[in-house]
């Protein structure tokens, strides 16, 4: 299986659970943003296959999309750009996996000593606490793009498993999977001689989401779903908020969510709550852009396509691709990808990387 093939399985499978639980616990499915998001999709893998002939520096120009979302985001995204354009130019990302993962592990830890497990205190999952979960969750993402050890996705699930947060089990687990599709060992025959450490795979992402529905239980006590009908409710509760978006921007759009710093808490107000509120992969399109977000469609997978052409960028890429699924493009998300476009062409510099 190939990296565009995991992402289209991953995004058929998603459409698919959204579909069902949304009859079952929302009501019946709207014609038109059902259309809309199918005909997304397609465009996607349209503008994925000829990604790969565009030139990198097309994708520079996303770097604006962070100056709307302030300061921080803008020197964040310089810092981070640089970080990866010199470990890419001098051939360091290999050496930085070991560190990176002790610095997962430690932020990690240094969080349970100050705030707590979320797994044992669910209220710090909607508290800062919970940032410093999804940081390592991310860093370990970072390291399995570069070397997909299993060892590595153990490491990940642990922490999601802590962390309570399904973001990053499936993230880590789609960075594996994805990385392995690049090396053509995500194969049936490469299952079948592995069967220990698939089962092993299959159990702790099992185990992470068992860990969010117990978290679930203990925030709601009179939440009332099992856990086969948890996992319907959370993609179907986000394709019902992106059908509430698709009604609000059609048909030219409202323009506030791509730019905005805090876009799931602003949905969450639309609906009068205080909470943040996923709105799928086409959420953000619908309501910024309306018809026109189909646009957007094809700039993502022109970049997914670029980005693809090397295993590091590609593999993190498709992963942030993937859990936009339901989270919903943000405008950091889509300069990362962006820039992953532009980082799959560096270079390694032979001059520089004997000096």
């Amino acid at each position: 299986m190939k990296p565009r093939e995991l992402f289209t399985l991953a995004a058929g499978a998603y459409l698919a659970m959204a579909w069902l639980g949304k009859a079952l616990y929302f009501g019946p499915i709207e014609i038109g943003p059902a259309i809309y998001a199918v005909v997304f999709l397609i465009l996607i893998f349209v503008g994925e296959k000829l990604g790969g002939n565009l030139r990198g520096e097309v994708f520079l120009p996303a770097f604006l999309l962070l100056i709307p979302l302030g300061p921080e985001y803008v020197l964040g995204g310089l810092i981070s750009f640089g970080v990866v354009f010199f470990a890419l130019r001098r051939n360091l990302l290999g050496r930085a996996v070991l560190p990176a993962t002790a610095l997962a592990v430690a932020i990690t830890l240094l969080a349970c000593l100050k705030w707590g497990i979320p797994l044992l205190k669910p209220e710090l999952r909607y508290t800062i606490a919970s940032v410093p979960f999804l940081v390592a969750g991310d860093i370990i993402m970072g390291a399995v793009a570069v070397y997909p050890d299993f060892r590595l996705l153990v490491v990940g699930e642990i922490i999601g498993i802590i962390g309570a947060s399904r973001t990053v089990g499936l993230g880590v687990a789609a960075a594996y999977l994805l990385r392995l599709a690049y090396e053509d060992k995500l194969t049936l025959e490469e299952a079948k001689r592995h069967k220990k450490t698939v089962l092993v795979a299959v159990a702790l992402l099992l185990a992470v989401f068992l860990a969010r529905h117990y978290v679930t239980l203990k925030e709601y006590p009179v939440w009332k779903l099992g856990f086969l009908g948890s996992l319907l409710h959370r993609p179907a509760s986000s394709y019902t908020v992106y059908e509430r978006l698709f009604q609000l921007g059609m048909p030219f759009g409202k323009a506030e969510l791509l730019f905005n710093p805090g876009p799931t808490g602003y949905v969450g107000k639309l609906f009068g709550k205080d909470i943040g509120y996923t709105y799928t992969l086409f959420g953000q399109p619908a309501y910024d852009f309306g018809i026109f977000g189909l646009a957007e469609a094809v700039v993502l997978g022109l970049a997914l396509g670029r980005a693809s052409k090397n295993p590091f960028t590609g593999t993190f890429a498709f992963t942030v691709a993937i859990l936009a699924l339901d989270i919903g493009i943000e405008g950091q998300f889509l300069v990362a990808i962006s820039l992953m476009a532009y980082l799959a062409g560096v270079k390694r510099n032979e001059q520089e990387s004997y000096n």
